[in-house]
């Protein structure tokens, strides 16, 4: 199976991240997509617990036939790399082609990422572009993203890549929960009943 990882905080998952899910699985044939949420080790200002961040993604997934959210990153008590994540990802579906999914802010990091250079040469990338980022530019200026540039997939002019979960984050605080084109009304009411975000 070609399988896409997409890891991150989700923190709260955002109709815009199973709306760029859907353009990845269509785009690059994939399928499947899993998304991968960081766990409690992972520091982060205002990150919500990862077993709700882990439910919302639940209620996100719960219609869709080929998404589905993994706890494999929840499971580990230590600290994980990039490339620690990788490697469980890449033991558990040793079988199947995978792809790692991210958008460009966080790729334009990689280089300063623990093993980037095996990241880069080992693993395949699917990239959302972002307006205010010249992806293409950045992997050529670099020698092994532009030796690797086969293994990254860019996904551009998307229409979903400026949503961003600290809006909606800032928008609870200021009891401006008006949110419904940004999460679902489901996520919302479990964002209400459990407290999340004050």
């Amino acid at each position: 199976m070609k399988i896409g990882f997409f890891g991150g905080c989700f923190n709260p998952p955002t109709n815009a991240h199973i709306n760029l899910v859907k353009l990845a699985i269509k785009k690059c044939k994939l399928d499947k997509v899993i998304f991968v949420p960081v766990g409690d080790s992972y520091y982060k200002k205002d990150l919500a617990k990862a077993k709700d961040r882990y439910n919302m993604l639940e209620i996100l997934c719960k219609n869709e036939e080929n998404i589905e959210v993994s706890d494999i990153e929840l499971k580990e008590r230590r600290k994980l790399f990039a490339i620690d994540a990788f490697k469980l990802i890449e033991e558990k579906y040793i079988d199947d082609d995978i792809y790692f999914i991210m958008g460009a802010d966080n790729f334009i990091n990689i280089l300063k990422w623990k093993n980037f250079d095996e990241l880069i040469t080992k693993y395949k990338y699917i990239v959302f572009d972002r307006a205010y980022i010249n992806l293409k530019e950045y992997i050529n200026e670099n020698e092994i993203l532009k030796k690797n540039k086969a293994k990254i997939q860019i996904i551009e002019n998307s229409d979903y890549t400026n949503c961003s979960s600290s809006d909606i984050r800032d928008n609870l605080k200021n009891k401006n929960v008006k949110n419904d084109e940004l999460i679902s009304k489901e996520i919302l009411d479990y964002i209400m009943q459990n407290n999340l975000y004050k």
